[in-house]
């Protein structure tokens, strides 16, 4: 039975909730946690996509629609993460959204982190019901903050408990919002910054979160901080960093 349901959301789509949902997940497991990634999204489904799960017999949708027992519905990739998918065929884009607390409790793992729909619907609505904690992505620009802080005040208004906000794409460039001001428009703790790094798109690509893709990039030692956050420990990159990369030891 699941202990704590930690939801991944995002004001919109597109701002790398799933990739933030999965590398979190992988990180925890790396650190000896006990943890499932859900794919909540049900019409636009793709965390299966994201690891090269393409074809699977049961799905979350089996799950709430035919009371499939969730555990049937749980798959392991090849670095250890396990994940339940939702289905991306035409006649699963409805489920019965209502069970999904049931269904979450259920799930076999001290800790699922679900990746929820984008956006502010009724789905999120559901997500964010069923969980004990929510992780805010956005991206460092005006419109997708303004749909985070949006987002964050609902979280609160359901009595879920926001742990802050994940800053995904972060370049530092003069035409971002700074980590500060997301801080302050947002109006609660920024939990974490993912700096823009190609090796994601190459990791996505190859079906690998990166943080088995390329575990001492920018992105991944982010992705880890994070995820050491969320229990309560500190997360420290290997010494050195900058001089092992140099000499291809990393």
């Amino acid at each position: 039975m699941a202990n704590r349901i930690i939801s991944v959301v995002s004001g919109k789509g597109g701002v790398g909730k799933t990739v933030t949902s999965l590398n979190i997940g992988l990180a925890l497991h790396n650190f000896g946690e006990d943890v499932v990634v859900v794919d909540a999204d049900i019409t636009a489904s793709n965390l299966g996509l994201h690891i090269g799960l393409y074809n699977f017999p049961h799905s979350l949708q089996d799950v709430l629609n035919k009371g499939l027992d969730v555990e049937k519905a749980i798959y392991m990739h090849h670095t250890g993460l396990r994940v339940v998918p939702a289905a991306i065929n035409l006649d699963s884009l409805k489920a019965d959204i209502n069970k999904l607390n049931i269904v979450l409790r259920e799930i076999p793992a001290d800790l699922v982190i679900v990746d929820a729909p984008p956006g502010i619907n009724d789905e999120v609505i559901k997500v964010l019901e069923a969980s004990d904690e929510v992780l805010v992505v956005t991206n460092p620009e005006i419109p997708t903050v303004t749909n985070a802080m949006k987002l964050s005040k609902v979280a609160e208004s359901l009595k879920t408990h926001v742990q802050g906000v994940v800053v995904n794409r972060y370049s530092g460039a003069p035409y971002e919002l700074t980590p500060e001001e997301i801080e302050m428009m947002v109006e609660t703790y920024l939990f974490g910054i993912i700096p823009e790094d190609y090796i994601i798109k190459e990791s996505i690509y190859n079906k690998i979160p990166v943080v088995a893709y390329k575990p001492y990039s920018d992105a991944a030692l982010a992705f880890k901080q994070i995820a050491a956050k969320l229990i309560g420990k500190t997360y420290q990159p290997p010494r050195f960093l900058k001089l092992k990369r140099l000499l291809g030891l990393l």
